[in-house]
């Protein structure tokens, strides 16, 4: 586990050793009742502890009922979220909370997703504008939603690979992203099902991560990026690709085109590119969370990017312009900057590197003995530790009009793509 530290005067080491709270289902909590963890809590959680909520198995698979002081904005329908390696929900309402996970023994969280769109204008193979190459056939198959949402390819041609493809908006010079649910591939070893984007430039459109090796029944979802090119603009899916032409098929769902670095959640198309707008997540009750112009609070999440892949500085928690946390594209350091009528002051951890899903815990203090920050970014079993000190005064900060503090985004919503594990606010002395 790597640790960063960045303190001021007698700066406050938060002791966090509870993991639940106010959690999917709760009623709101006043301090110091049972879902704040106040004097002589019963939730397991640290006595001082105002609000909190922790991620664990949504009880409706891939939707979680968040308690009345968390507010969700997710205003497009039809949303989808991965629930496991092989695995997603589809369908999902406008509003409703998504809970995300990539590995059938990993940890749940709240999916909060920055603005997307799909450029692929049908993402399953069955229909135009979708079009066959040599003897292909589409048929409808059952997906990885367990619905009947996947298109099945079947290859004919004995004597040259056969593929189906679909013509797409190109956006020459930028990097993009294309995922998508392959399944049920059908071959012998040395065959592979593969998405090819004729759109990038030859070493993406090789990429292995772009390829699923024969035989495979599961489904998984796979993604690869490139930079984008003035060719033509195509998504093909091969189900039989490899040394020797032969007869197979393979099933493909939910293909994904987007203009980013690295993918977000599957994007349902039926005839034309589409936008899922971004995710607004904020505690609605930020009077309770700053008290005096103070306030403390832990977080815990996962970003769906790697370091280097981010475009935005991407929001942990804002109070307002001058006053937030947030994780800065340009070096990948963690920045808490702190506003108040008699000044201002900032904390930044050193430039920050790590793998896609790599999870972040992140403790910030702003009280009368000063300004705290603590990034601690696990790195494995055995893990490093390295610390920065600063001097910073602290400065008292009035409350939001709003009175809502914002969680992974800002009121314009998500700047990227993460999964909340954990939100914890403290009181402060």
């Amino acid at each position: 586990m790597a640790v960063l530290v960045a303190s001021a005067g007698a700066a406050c080491t938060l002791d966090v050793q509870g993991t639940g709270g106010s959690g999917a289902g709760a009623a709101p909590a006043s301090p110091g009742d049972g879902g704040g963890g106040g004097e002589g809590s019963v939730d397991g959680l640290p006595n001082g502890m105002l609000y909190g909520w922790s991620a664990s198995t949504p009880a409706q698979p891939g939707i979680y009922e968040l308690p009345g002081w968390l507010t969700l904005e997710s205003p497009t329908p039809d949303k989808t979220v991965q629930i496991g390696e092989g695995a997603l929900v589809s369908g999902i309402p406008a509003h409703a909370a998504r809970a995300r996970r990539i590995r059938d023994d990993g940890p749940f969280g709240l999916s909060l997703e920055s603005a997307r769109e799909n450029r692929i204008p049908l993402s399953t193979p069955l229909q135009r504008p979708w079009r066959t190459f040599h003897e292909a056939s589409l048929a409808e198959a059952r997906g990885p939603d367990g619905a009947m949402s996947a298109g099945r390819v079947s290859d004919e041609d004995t004597a040259q690979a056969a593929a189906a493809y679909v013509p797409v908006d190109r956006s020459d010079g930028s990097i993009s992203a294309v995922s998508g649910w392959v399944g049920d591939v059908e071959g012998e070893e040395g065959d592979f099902a593969w998405i090819r984007a004729f759109t990038f430039d030859d070493a993406a459109q090789n990429d292995e991560r772009a390829r699923v090796p024969a035989p495979a029944r599961a489904w998984r979802r796979i993604d690869f990026t490139g930079v984008e090119t003035a060719r033509a603009g195509q998504i093909w899916v091969y189900p039989a690709a490899g040394d020797d032409a032969r007869r197979s098929a393979a099933s493909f769902a939910f293909l994904n085109l987007e203009s980013a670095r690295y993918p977000s959640s599957a994007i349902p198309t039926s005839g034309s590119a589409r936008r899922r707008e971004a995710d607004v997540l904020y505690a609605n009750n930020a009077e309770w969370l700053i008290w005096k112009g103070w306030f403390k609070a832990t977080l815990e999440f996962a970003p769906n990017y790697a370091s280097g892949e981010q475009l935005a500085d991407h929001d942990l928690l804002y109070i307002d312009s001058g006053t937030r946390l947030f994780l800065r594209a340009s070096d990948g350091a963690v920045v808490i900057t702190v506003t108040g009528a008699d000044g201002s002051a900032s904390l930044e951890t050193e430039s920050l590197s790590w793998e896609r899903e790599q999870a972040f815990h992140v403790e910030v203090s702003s009280a009368p003995s000063g300004l705290s920050l603590r990034v601690a970014l696990n790195e494995g079993e055995e893990g490093k530790q390295v610390s920065v000190e600063e001097p910073a005064a602290a400065f008292a900060i009035p409350v939001p009009e709003s009175g809502h503090i914002h969680v992974l985004g800002d009121p314009d919503g998500s700047q990227e793509c993460a999964d909340l594990r954990r939100v914890e606010f403290y009181e402060v002395h």
